[in-house]
């Protein structure tokens, strides 16, 4: 879950690389669309935009370094329909720094996240 509670994904093991899809993302401003009728309507690929938001692969590709980042992968933000270079390092515990980045890293934004634990099926009781 990201620090400001908007946004869910989960981490998974592709392969011999590591990528997140989005499990939630807050829809809970009046007027706002309900999750699943979010599409990826700003995708450069028109054959592609009429795929959920919810459930799609945004992160993948990314190789554990040996340390505590990972690194040369991919971040896709279905908000602009962009695709940038991307790394994630633990800052501590069950806390993660995803960067997004064009060209080296200090042109990027970054996003921290924290595990949550499970509870009865159910992540954002």
């Amino acid at each position: 879950m990201s620090d400001n509670n908007d946004v869910a994904v989960e981490v998974f093991r592709e392969n011999d690389s590591f990528a997140a899809r989005l499990i939630w993302f807050d829809c809970s401003k009046p007027g706002d669309q309900k999750m699943i009728e979010h599409f990826d309507t700003e995708n450069p690929d028109p054959k592609l935009r009429n795929r959920p938001w919810l459930g799609m692969v945004t992160v993948k590709d990314l190789q554990f370094d040996g340390k505590n980042q990972w690194v040369g992968g991919t971040i896709y933000d279905p908000n602009s329909g962009r695709t940038y270079r991307a790394s994630i390092r633990m800052s501590a515990p069950n806390r993660l720094i995803v960067r997004g980045y064009w060209g080296i890293e200090l042109f990027g934004e970054s996003l921290n996240f924290k595990k949550l634990e499970e509870t009865s099926g159910n992540i954002l009781k």
